[in-house]
């Protein structure tokens, strides 16, 4: 099973947040400089949950992914594991404390965590070489398997429930904070390793784990605000944390927020939920058992046609009179079969009675197609084949919708159905207070992460006092700013027992009446998908780098009017690489990146002559700082001496062959990626490079790895870079690379800082400039022959001029003899480098792209070969009319 896109981004979003922590060495500034990478100030935003940088668990990196339901959580966390671990100090314990917040939970994710053959774990065993042990409370109370042997060598999941360790007013302590002869190991083998706790005996779990300083993920971290909760991450003194919930609380630092739309488009969600308020009882059953039976013959007829077996199911959510749920549970299953429903096609699940608990709902031997149910769904529970949430509560009671309504949403196979009412999900109520039940549902989407715009309900059904305004009902704020909506006070009438007329429901169903009020529930789903695929589409064209639901939140700046007409013809060249042929284009191009270029490079057969000398400048400059600022700095960058020491006592009693290969790998891991360069090659160079060093050199390398790490990777990159440039010449040449139209402007951008008073700006408001750059496009922009400029955007924003570097040019000017310019600017004369290689693409690109365009590099002072000053520039563009 691979990442979904917007799975695979949320992990970028962490590794670039983790890049972030490696330049800054600072929480509260890698945090906010990841989101101004984004173009968000946390300083200015106004929003309930991204706020500036929260400290409470000191010193130690804690991140949260906002992800509705449906979305994949445990997944994503899955695949976290990789880019965090790669982050730490190559000796420390490879140990995850998984917390889940219930028990079917708990063993939902143990059993799939623990099954070699399940997505889950293949995914964790790829990207850890299949060393890999997960344990339950029991398993590392008793000891079993779990010893510092063990942990050294392989990466070691610890599946608990926080009951586990919070300690509590309760008699006695949990079992984790007791003496445990199981443990005795740990606490002489890691005797030099932090402990947190006093008074609790060495060898006590929660003692244990916090020798091992492990990496935390939290299922529904929402649930860990309480200061208990707190005071426990705290003791067991973790290294990361990594929180995932549909539903962040005040203090979460948010680094991905995945949207209703990513799901959708994604085909993981039944989105948007169809809501229809009936008369009374007898309609919703009667509209219930109709929907479930058009749903399934939609099914049949798709699976005829090549789809996948679907089995729709209701869930039937009723308020019991009495304690004794079974009674009035009982008496709906009965009701049901009066009706004409076979029994072995009815379920109840409650507290008392589970019917389900054995039976695979999505088998094809499986019957179900009607759950009774009051909240015992509210979790753990996943079934794609519910579609309908049908209320049997009278128009006077109250049913908590809200707790279940995420049971669903989940959509069958992840794939998009032929059948279109087989992609949406239905509610079913009869309720004297329709507005209180719409609030209801409202708030049953914010629990599963989603909002008031992802469901649709029939206007006339809304009454008249409800503020249209809101958006309720509509797609005008479809996927855009979320409403909080207010917690209803539920009241529960006990003296009102469902009561089911079954010769009602009988002669509604399939009556004039029954059929038409079907129809018009088909009809308001029908009318749905048109509106929501076209909303969709527009949001697709808008600024992706920006979550949505911050998108209301950040100022953003439309194309002036004057200049629009002209502005959306605008289609710049960027850079292709034609790849094999298919019979439907023969000749298939796609954008050109950098890793294509690195087709035939070898890492293990190029120039291994670098200098090793280690000079003070050089240590100024590379070398990794040391001594904590403060309580922002994350605590796991700090290797302890003891660790130097075992590493450098091992090695002496190692051949010179093993020693090399060693410090090779070691070398490697602090190295990581680079582009595509497979890690083998990586292995290979290096051993090429201290291969013949003497004894002295070797040990001060292992001495001061990361060092010697940084200066092997720089020679690395710079020889992939000569590489990439080579091959783009060649491939330019044979035409294999080419121009192609592809960049358009976005219809509003949103910089995270805008300057204003140059004129001809194409934006109501351009992003900010230093003096120089200010300097250079206000000349630009008095002359006669511009019509107008834009300041270009970075990181994915703006134009990429992609080949052997990406380079966004600083300004696109557009002249009114119809050429487009890109400008780039440099203040001072820097390392020619990086300019030089910005040059020689910039100048490839222009003179590919054809004769309307034109590509200016320009200094204040000192410049390369081919750049212009100020004034020459001017000269140049003065006379395009």
């Amino acid at each position: 099973m691979e990442l979904k896109k917007y799975q695979q981004e949320v992990i970028n979003d962490l590794t670039q947040f983790i890049e972030q922590l490696d330049d800054t060495r600072h929480l509260s500034n890698a945090f906010s400089a990841f989101w101004e990478s984004k173009g968000i100030s946390l300083q200015t935003l106004e929003d309930n949950f991204l706020r500036p940088y929260d400290n409470s668990i000191k010193g130690v990196p804690r991140v949260t992914v906002k992800v509705p339901t449906a979305g994949g959580k445990t997944f994503i966390a899955c695949n976290a594991l990789k880019p965090i671990f790669d982050s730490f100090p190559l000796d420390k314990p490879q140990v995850v404390v998984w917390f889940v917040p219930s028990d079917t939970i708990l063993k939902q994710t143990y059993k799939n965590l623990n099954d070699t053959s399940h997505p889950y774990r293949q995914k964790i065993d790829a990207h850890f070489n299949g060393n890999v042990k997960v344990y339950d409370k029991e398993a590392l109370l008793f000891g079993q398997g779990f010893n510092p042997v063990e942990v050294k060598e392989q990466l070691s999941i610890l599946v608990l429930s926080v009951q586990s360790f919070v300690e509590t007013v309760r008699k006695g302590l949990p079992r984790a904070y007791r003496e445990n002869e199981n443990l005795a190991e740990f606490s002489s083998h890691f005797r030099d390793l932090k402990a947190n706790l006093d008074n609790v005996d060495d060898t006590a779990l929660i003692q244990v784990i916090a020798y091992l300083n492990p990496v935390i993920v939290i299922d529904e971290s929402h649930n860990f605000e309480a200061d208990l909760r707190v005071d426990m991450l705290n003791n067991i003194n973790p290294s990361f944390i990594f929180d995932l919930t549909a539903t962040p609380r005040n203090k979460s630092n948010i680094i991905s927020f995945v949207d209703a739309i990513k799901l959708k488009k994604n085909n993981m969600v039944k989105l948007p939920v169809i809501v229809y308020n009936h008369q009374d009882t007898t309609e919703v059953l009667s509209s219930a058992i109709q929907m479930q039976k058009t749903l399934e013959a939609k099914a049949k007829v798709q699976e005829a046609n090549g789809g996948k077996y679907i089995r729709p199911i209701v869930l039937f959510q009723a308020q019991p009179k009495t304690s004794d749920d079974n009674v009035t549970f009982d008496k709906i299953k009965d009701s049901l079969i009066e009706i004409g429903i076979p029994e072995n096609q009815i379920k109840i699940k409650t507290a008392n009675k589970d019917e389900i608990k054995k039976i695979d709902l999505m088998s094809r031997d499986c019957e179900v197609r009607y759950i009774i149910t009051v909240n015992a769904l509210k979790e753990g529970w996943d079934c794609p084949f519910a579609y309908v949430l049908a209320s049997l509560a009278n128009k006077s009671s109250s049913v908590d919708v809200e707790q279940i309504l995420g049971r669903v949403l989940r959509l069958p196979y992840v794939t998009k159905h032929q059948e279109d009412l087989l992609n949406y999900s239905y509610v079913f109520t009869s309720s004297n207070n329709f507005l209180n039940t719409l609030d209801k549902i409202i708030l049953g989407l914010n629990k599963s992460g989603f909002s008031a715009k992802d469901y649709r309900v029939k206007e006339q059904q809304i009454e008249s006092k409800i503020d249209t305004t809101t958006g309720k009902g509509s797609f005008e704020d479809l996927f855009g700013k979320q409403k909080e909506q207010p917690t209803p006070t539920t009241t529960a009438n006990d003296e009102d027992e469902v009561e089911i007329k079954v010769d009602d429901v009988k002669e509604l169903t399939g009556s004039e009446k029954g059929t038409s009020q079907l129809e018009d529930i088909l009809k308001l789903a029908g009318d749905t998908n048109a509106e929501f695929e076209k909303k969709m589409q527009e949001l697709d064209k808008d600024d992706n780098l920006i979550p949505t639901e911050l998108k209301e939140k950040i100022k953003s700046f439309p194309i002036k009017e004057v200049f629009k007409e002209d502005a959306e013809k605008e289609m710049i060249p960027t850079f292709h690489i034609k790849t094999a042929p298919s019979l439907i284009e023969p000749d298939n191009l796609i954008p050109l990146t950098k890793n294509l270029l690195l087709e035939g490079f070898e890492l293990d057969k190029q120039d291994s002559n670098i200098d090793l000398t280690r000079t003070a400048s050089k240590m100024a400059s590379i070398d990794l700082a040391e001594g904590r600022k403060d309580e922002y700095v994350p605590e796991y960058k700090y290797v302890d001496n003891h660790v130097k020491e075992a590493f450098s006592e091992y090695l002496t009693t190692l051949t010179p062959e093993q020693k090399i290969n060693q410090i090779a790998g070691r070398i490697t891991k602090i190295i990581k990626k680079i582009d595509q360069i497979p890690e083998p090659q990586i292995v290979a160079y290096v051993k090429k490079i201290i291969g013949d060093l003497n004894s002295d050199k070797i040990a001060e390398i292992t001495n001061n790895e990361p060092f010697y790490a940084k200066l092997i990777k720089n020679r690395i990159t710079e020889l992939s870079n000569q590489h990439m440039e080579k091959q783009f010449d060649i491939l330019l040449d044979k035409g294999t690379v080419v121009c192609q139209p592809s960049f358009t402007f976005s219809k509003k951008i949103s910089p995270k800082n805008t300057l204003k008073g140059i004129t001809k700006n194409l934006y109501i408001e351009e992003g900010e400039m230093n003096d120089f750059e200010k300097q250079v496009i206000n000349e630009v922009a008095n002359l006669d022959s511009v019509v107008y400029w834009h300041r270009n955007l970075e990181r994915g924003k703006g134009l990429l001029i992609n080949g052997f570097v990406n380079h966004y040019p600083d300004f696109i000017v557009k002249m009114k003899n119809g050429k487009t310019i890109l400008i780039e600017t440099k203040g001072e004369h820097l390392d020619g480098s990086d300019s030089q290689q910005k040059l020689r693409l910039g100048e490839k690109w222009a003179s590919k792209a054809g004769d309307n365009y034109r590509y200016f590099m320009v200094f204040k002072s000192d410049r390369l070969d081919g750049a212009r000053t100020v004034a020459e520039l001017i000269d140049i563009l003065k006379d395009m009319k």
